[in-house]
């Protein structure tokens, strides 16, 4: 086991490589081919000493480049960029060109989060304390071969003693449309990386996210109640979901790239605390996963309502992953739900899930694990599995009340205890 995880290292630190190497350059191009008036915080007093607050600064700038036809307001590279938390409000038709480094003040010196909302489900409410916020935002782009650091780590220390704490997000992008994030990296950040809530059209395009594993709730990019949302070859090495594509959302593509340690790309967790959620027309295509606990996951919880439907995981490529395919309608773990987990009949409904290609090996035993209610049967079609076991290791796939059909996976039933097909062990 130790030679075959030892060769997916390798390959994943080459593919590393080639992508953001593909990435700087494409951040270069770009930047060489766009005729633009730049506007540089430098200009505005800013410092880029990394110790002064350079906040005041770029608002200074983004106020100088409003009405400026093709204004790019520019963080320069060679420098860093102390900020503190930062809202861009009714922005449009600009671009923030991040070269250098742009880094959130230590956690001492944060304001306190948002009072508690009990009218808001329970992701909305860890959605709403961030660094940069995109609000009511049309046609902004953020894009640069810089960084946004979030100075993450004593935030971790304290939420794994005390979860309960709120940690700020490091981009949120609210009630906007037609934005485009790009080229950058996002490191560390206290909580969620990238989030789109309640948007239309954004486009995250060749993002790099890096965070130890061993970090809390530090999900890659979050999609909650937003449509057409398209990321495309990322590389997001995480300490949680990769991606997650939450309540309410529609119409998202994940293409390309490469998902290392975290979870995976995950639906849900949807239906918590009995409430009625879903998300439909998911596309995940054409992307590998090194290190992952999973590749493609869909999670809900006992009790909720709501559907998730016509989603597609085509082309996926798994190395020295835990358990590639997971359909979980028992969702309840214990950092969010301390005691006995309920069983109850109401169950958020998963139809229309095909499985087209996965390929590769993993590390569990089992090649997919398929746990859907018995009130709810999920639709779930699988074909052209065709994965590979650590030596010593089983080969299944685990299915338990799954409607499939003739010819995939669970074809034949609940059998075995729930496990039904025993691949081969090559």
């Amino acid at each position: 086991k130790r030679k075959w995880v030892a060769g997916a290292d390798a390959a994943y630190a080459k593919d590393a490589r080639e992508h953001d190497g593909e990435r700087e350059r494409a951040a270069q191009a770009k930047a060489a081919s766009t005729q633009r008036t730049v506007i540089s915080v430098m200009d505005h007093g800013a410092k880029g000493d990394g110790v002064a607050d350079d906040k005041a600064a770029f608002e200074a700038a983004v106020a100088a480049a409003r009405g400026v036809k093709r204004a790019v307001v520019l963080l320069p590279a060679g420098h860093t960029f102390l900020l503190s938390p930062i809202a861009l409000v009714e922005e449009s038709e600009l671009e923030i060109r991040i070269d250098g480094t742009v880094r959130a003040p230590v956690m001492e010196r944060w304001p306190r989060p948002p009072q508690e909302d009990a009218s808001l489900s329970a992701e909305r409410q860890r959605m709403r304390y961030a660094f940069l916020e995109l609000r009511y935002c049309r046609s902004l782009v953020i894009s640069g071969s810089g960084a946004i650091e979030g100075r993450g780590q004593p935030w971790w220390r304290r939420r794994k003693r005390r979860p309960e704490i709120r940690a700020p997000a490091l981009l949120v992008i609210r009630e906007s449309s037609d934005c485009v994030v790009r080229y950058l990296s996002l490191v560390e950040s206290p909580f969620y990386h990238v989030v789109v809530l309640d948007s239309e059209r954004i486009k995250l395009d060749r993002l790099r996210v890096a965070t130890p594993s061993g970090s809390v709730n530090t999900d890659g990019i979050d999609v909650l109640a937003s449509s057409d949302v398209t990321i495309s070859k990322c590389h997001v090495s995480t300490g949680d979901d990769n991606v997650a594509i939450k309540e309410g959302s529609r119409r998202v593509q994940v293409l390309g790239g490469l998902f290392h340690k975290g979870h995976g790309l995950s639906i849900g967790s949807l239906g918590e605390r009995h409430t009625e959620q879903s998300v439909e027309d998911v596309l995940l295509a054409n992307v590998r996963f090194y290190r992952t606990s999973n590749a493609a996951r869909v999670k809900t919880w006992q009790g909720g309502r709501g559907h998730v439907r016509n989603v597609t995981f085509s082309n996926l490529d798994v190395r020295a992953v835990g358990q590639p395919l997971v359909v979980d309608q028992f969702y309840c773990p214990a950092s969010q739900h301390r005691g006995t987990c309920a069983n109850e009949t109401d169950a958020v409904a998963v139809s229309d899930v095909t499985v087209s290609g996965l390929t590769g090996w993993h590390t569990s035993g089992v090649a997919a694990m398929l746990h859907c209610s018995q009130s709810r049967p999920c639709g779930v079609v699988a074909t052209g599995i065709d994965v590979r076991s650590v030596p010593g290791c089983s080969n299944v796939v685990r299915c338990l009340n799954v409607a499939s059909r003739p010819g995939a996976a669970c074809a034949d039933g609940d059998n075995m205890h729930g496990y039904r097909l025993d691949l081969s062990r090559r």
